[in-house]
């Protein structure tokens, strides 16, 4: 099974350096420019930053490469966070995360990093679309969740326009039935094109969303011509036209619908297995170490706070975690370090899709849960 969040981007671009030891440094902090003063906001920030990587005895070469990372404008509108990580003095990571902290501030230095606020940010991996249809046409943009937009992925289509002059009087009269026609038809044929554009864009991208927004005559015109996959993922905003404010708050609350799904059917699911004792899933931190340790998980859920500032051993090769040494089998040990970071290290480097979930939710209030990628223990009886 392959994960379907941030997990599976970082074991791509982490997996290695993730393995073995080196020091890493990292800061995740809020970005955005929408105070009073930016500048000198921004540059008491970047002072602070400094400091506390200073003060947990980073070399001043990651300092600097921090520093001149977040120095940079994210160019995109606020709010908006960055996470930048060093390891070994070089930079690996440095994210533009649109929206506002979905995690606490972390800033710091050790044997395994802090990756939790990218999971934060991309919980699932969910392109989506941002579709604006009217009667002379549309188009679309492609987004990802957690990942800021670019112009890589949008198509606009600009169709045949129709001017109806309404004639007074006379004559005339009897040709507004058979303009509206010709006028409808252009409406149609331009819809036409927009929803094969965005049918295509569907068959390339595999959406989990695709809000719509636009002329009201032209939305039910496009909805119709849609693909029945591309239509059961259409969620439109509520009334006429482009204002950029509500389009955004309907994007917003969508997309965390899609995540709020995810994250129920994850909890439903270790709750069914659970309650019926297969052995397909398992609760508390002890379990889903000796899982990730077995490459076993398929899906974490994890409260990260609920956790707390319990410790556990990071690895130098597989299992890669152990709550002892006695479990590291021989395994050089790298160390003990923050619980949270070594949990989603394991998971990162078992290719398990990782979840952050409030333990009230799980099954026994428990901080950690999995679902299996096969058994464990006896099969029970039917």
């Amino acid at each position: 099974m392959t994960s379907t969040n941030v997990t599976n981007e970082l074991h791509r671009i982490l997996g290695q350096r993730l393995e073995g030891g080196g020091t890493w440094a990292w800061a995740y902090v809020d970005a955005s420019g929408n105070v009073e003063d930016p500048r000198r906001q921004a540059a008491l920030k970047l002072r602070g930053v400094e400091e506390a990587l200073r003060a947990q005895g980073s070399d001043l070469d990651a300092v600097d490469v921090i520093a001149g990372e977040l120095e940079n404008s994210p160019g995109v509108p606020s709010p908006v966070a960055r996470y930048v990580l060093v390891h070994d003095g070089e930079l690996v990571l440095s994210e533009v995360l649109p929206g506002p902290m979905h995690a606490a501030e972390s800033i710091g230095v050790g044997a395994v990093p802090d990756l939790v606020p990218l999971v934060a940010h991309r919980p699932i991996d969910l392109p989506f679309l941002v579709v604006q249809v009217g009667k002379d046409g549309g188009g679309y943009r492609a987004f990802k969740l957690g990942h800021p937009a670019t112009a890589d992925d949008e198509e606009r289509i600009s169709g045949e326009t129709f001017d109806q002059h309404k004639v007074k009087g006379g004559f005339g009269d009897w040709k507004q039935p058979r303009w509206q026609s010709r006028t409808e038809e252009v409406w149609r044929q331009n819809t036409s094109e927009v929803a094969s554009a965005i049918d295509k864009a569907v068959a390339r991208l595999s959406p989990a969303l695709i809000v719509v927004a636009g002329d009201l005559q032209a939305r039910p015109m496009l909805i119709e011509r849609l693909s029945s996959d591309a239509r059961r993922l259409v969620s439109e905003v509520p009334g006429g036209g482009f204002d950029e404010e509500v389009l955004g708050d309907h994007v917003r609350v969508a997309l965390a619908r899609v995540i709020a799904k995810h994250r129920h059917d994850l909890e439903d699911a270790l709750r069914s297995h659970i309650g019926r004792g297969d052995n397909q899933a398992v609760t508390g931190l002890g379990p889903v170490v000796e899982a990730l340790q077995q490459a076993q998980g398929a899906t974490i859920a994890l409260d990260a706070v609920a956790v707390g500032d319990r410790t556990l051993l990071a690895l130098g090769a597989a299992p890669w975690i152990a709550t002892a040494p006695e479990q590291a089998a021989g395994v050089p040990v790298i160390g003990p370090v923050p619980a949270v970071c070594a949990l989603v290290r394991a998971a990162v480097l078992t290719d398990a899709e990782l979840v952050l979930v409030n333990a009230a939710s799980l099954p026994g209030g428990a901080a950690a849960a999995a679902l299996l990628r096969w058994p464990v223990g006896p099969t029970v009886p039917a």
